[in-house]
């Protein structure tokens, strides 16, 4: 119509439609119209027989949290639904995820039922191994929950299978992931009998930098601070400082693209019995 009869300069039906609903809105709701960065968006397609469909969605909600896992078993992600492929459907509640015995599958049920959302996609700060344990004040994370009914929970926590995550709303989505570092407790096992002098070595990686392949690059992590202990024979436990995305097991098992490493120092193959976590800083 604009284009048939050249008009210019006006405002177009759409926008005074748009404008004229949002302030009878505003009126109704006693709430502000908020065009930027609304919490709710309202859409209305109106078809050539005046058929009006309305379709109400609201802004994802961003959270941090913390998790601590105190009993061993539960993987960090879980598996999607079959059904819809991640996407959410009725068969997963909109989870997206195929079950609730995961770290990701408590918190995300428990989101969904405190907010009323759909579908939570984490941003993993790290990760551990299934059968490891997550102590101090926990591993921390970043969750979207999608098209909340509530906005403005209290601090939510959840719990369930030996987790127990607390989560609190943030205003502004995450940018990059920071850096971290983490504490770790490795248990370790190496073939031979390990003198004191043996152990000794391995206080001395304090400081030391590790490198290794990772996606057809070189990364570097830094050790922070190293302390051993000897459990029997050729057994000891290791704790350390170091930058996160170190991988443990690799580290422990002497693999060739990580130097230096535990079994190189040792100069015998050592294996990562279980490792926990005992802190993670950001």
């Amino acid at each position: 119509m604009r284009a048939r009869l050249k008009i210019r300069g006006r405002e177009s039906v759409k926008n005074h439609l748009t404008r004229e609903l949002g302030m009878r809105l505003a009126r109704l709701s006693g709430k502000k119209v908020e065009y930027m960065k609304p919490d709710v968006m309202i859409s209305l397609v109106i078809d050539k027989e005046n058929n009006v469909d309305v379709a109400v969605k609201s802004r994802p909600l961003a959270l941090f949290g913390r998790y601590v896992k105190k009993s061993r078993g539960a993987p960090q992600k879980q598996e999607k639904c079959p059904s819809c492929e991640g996407r959410g459907c009725n068969s997963c509640n909109y989870l997206g995820l195929s079950g609730y015995s995961s770290i990701e599958g408590v918190i995300a049920k428990g989101l969904v039922e405190i907010t009323g959302g759909q579908g939570p996609k984490f941003s993993w700060i790290g990760s551990e191994d299934q059968s490891s344990l997550v102590l101090g004040n926990g591993r921390p994370f970043y969750v979207r929950v999608f098209n909340p009914r509530k906005r403005k929970p209290k601090k939510i926590r959840v719990r369930g299978n030996g987790v127990v995550a607390v989560l609190s709303v943030i205003e502004d989505e995450p940018g990059p992931l920071p850096r971290f570092r983490v504490k770790t407790k490795i248990h370790a096992k190496c073939e031979k009998e390990l003198g004191d002098g043996d152990l000794k070595k391995l206080n001395l990686l304090a400081g030391e930098e590790v490198s290794f392949q990772s996606r057809s690059k070189t990364a570097t992590k830094k050790i922070y601070s190293a302390r051993v202990r000897r459990i029997d024979g050729k057994q000891f436990a290791f704790t350390i400082v170091a930058d996160g995305g170190l991988m443990i097991k690799q580290f422990v098992g002497g693999e060739e693209y990580m130097k230096p490493n535990i079994s190189e120092i040792l100069g015998a193959k050592c294996e990562c019995i279980a490792f926990d976590i005992l802190e993670v800083e950001l």
